[in-house]
């Protein structure tokens, strides 16, 4: 290479430096520095395989809010600008799901991940948000183990089992009382994964000392396609209560099952999730009537509480049904990202889990029977409450705590199917 060629090299090479370092200290954009033109908000749940009923009634509350705020004008303290929705499927799998927050965050450039129902997916989609240092907002998951782990970006707005699980043992002792009869031997039945391991070890733990015994324990695999053994084991044990935790497809199947082989406890209480849904009281029509389930919303609250009927209406009037449980936590979920953007005025993801941990929402303000929204320094919402809930007549109705009933609870003496 000739001397000239050289100095040519050289100097376009030194004015490419100067044009970037004159560029940044006066402003200009340059493309590593691009100002995002929207809010991404990685949503993580399962939209396809076996929940995928589910993630979906969860990703439609969560777009209502969004879509509302965009029409209002987007984020104000960021110029009006708007939130994109990121959709990332789970399948329901922890090894997807860790796989769909990587997406999201490394090639999406997601600002904040939303999910991931199942507790056993929020335990790897979360981890993969700590590792990377991105806010992850759990609406949903039970599991209570998952604010123990020492996690800084880990943000948990739902009641978790260690309470949840608790009224459900709690419920079961106030109706003895009230009932004036003894429902003293428990069978408990849940899915292998996570929340169904822990939801069972909360019931083993605290049911013995308000004077209750584990009749039976039977973990069932969350991919049964036939529960008929552990049906018939059901029924070969002396018990009175049945406390369950099963998603939806496994909650149909039990139930069916249940019907095929004559089986009805005194007493039955599902742990939400799969008997909540409104596909399985569609499914099964009368076959689903008088399961008990604990519950952290109801629609037929909403005459108690202005926010409750302001969400739960906005939602049917978009979608034709009421909100269960789960849509709800979602429909709040959005609500309160929508409030963390405008109060971190940033999209620096520290800016944002200041907002998360700064958030102290009054119990008039969450669209929840809850007491409000504050975290602690675990990230879990010390405010939360639980319900028990019954379906009745083709509803589901508040039937606990007692002063806030809206129904009269049923203790048939048969199967609806009898």
């Amino acid at each position: 290479m000739s001397l000239a060629s050289k100095k040519v090299r050289y100097g376009l090479v030194a004015a490419v430096i100067i044009v970037v370092v004159v560029g940044i200290s006066v402003g200009y954009v340059i493309p590593t520095l691009v100002t995002p033109s929207t809010i991404k908000v990685g949503l993580v749940w399962p939209t396809t395989g076996a929940q995928a009923l589910i993630g979906k009634d969860q990703v439609n509350a969560f777009t209502l809010v969004v879509d509302q705020a965009n029409a209002a004008g987007g984020i104000k303290s960021l110029g009006g600008m708007k939130i994109e929705l990121l959709i990332g499927d789970t399948k329901a799998d922890p090894k997807t799901g860790a796989a769909e927050a990587e997406r999201l965050i490394t090639e999406a450039k997601a600002h904040i991940l939303v999910g991931s129902y199942g507790s056993a997916v929020t335990a790897t989609t979360s981890e993969v948000a700590e590792r990377y240092g991105i806010p992850f907002l759990n609406p949903d998951s039970t599991s209570p183990a998952l604010h123990t782990r020492g996690f800084k970006w880990f943000f948990r707005t739902t009641p978790h089992d260690q309470l949840l699980v608790k009224n459900m043992v709690d419920f079961t002792k106030d109706l003895e009382k009230k009932e004036g009869r003894s429902f003293k031997r428990i069978a408990i039945v849940y899915e292998n994964t996570l929340w169904g391991i822990d939801s069972a070890k909360v019931i083993k733990d605290y049911a013995p000392t308000l004077g209750f015994e584990i009749a039976l324990e039977m973990a069932y695999p969350a991919s049964a396609v036939d529960l008929s053994s552990e049906v018939l084991k059901l029924k070969a044990t002396e018990h009175d209560v049945l406390m369950q935790a099963s998603y939806l497809s496994d909650a149909l199947l039990f139930t069916r099952t249940f019907k095929t082989l004559g089986y009805w406890p005194k007493l039955w209480i599902a742990n939400d999730a799969g008997h909540i849904h409104p596909d399985y009281l569609k499914t099964l029509g009368k076959d689903a009537y008088y399961v008990f389930s604990r519950e952290v919303f109801s629609a037929d609250l909403g005459p108690k509480k202005d926010s409750i009927k302001k969400a739960n209406d906005a939602f049917k009037s978009k979608y034709g049904y009421d909100m269960d449980g789960t849509m709800a936590r979602s429909y709040t979920a959005a609500s309160l990202l929508v409030d963390i953007l405008e109060r971190a005025g940033s999209l620096k993801p520290d800016d944002i889990k200041k907002a998360l941990a700064a958030t102290n929402w009054s119990e008039a303000k969450v669209p929840m029977p809850w007491k409000g929204i504050k975290f602690d320094e675990t990230g879990q919402n010390i405010l939360g409450l639980g319900i028990i809930v019954q379906l009745i007549d083709g509803q589901w109705r508040t039937i606990w705590p007692f002063d806030i009933a809206t129904a009269a609870y049923v203790l048939p003496a048969k199967a609806p199917w009898a």
